[in-house]
């Protein structure tokens, strides 16, 4: 029997990340990795998802664009 670079476990863990990266939403996350709740799925990948001073800096880069 071969053994295995990566586990299942690894797998998931990369499939979950490569979702998020491509900006899946949170819930659809859930779904696709089958977690019971969205608490579940934010305490395992929370820190993958964008926060909201990401919007923050976005926001004042936009209104600097805008106002020069």
């Amino acid at each position: 029997m071969l053994d295995a670079k990566y586990s299942l476990h690894a797998l998931r863990h990369a499939a979950a990340a490569l979702f998020i990266e491509q900006g899946f939403p949170p819930k659809k996350v859930q779904d696709l990795m089958g977690h019971a709740s969205l608490a579940m799925t934010y305490d395992v990948y929370g820190y993958l998802f964008k926060s909201e001073d990401d919007d923050r800096a976005k926001i004042a880069e936009m209104e600097t664009a805008l106002l020069g």
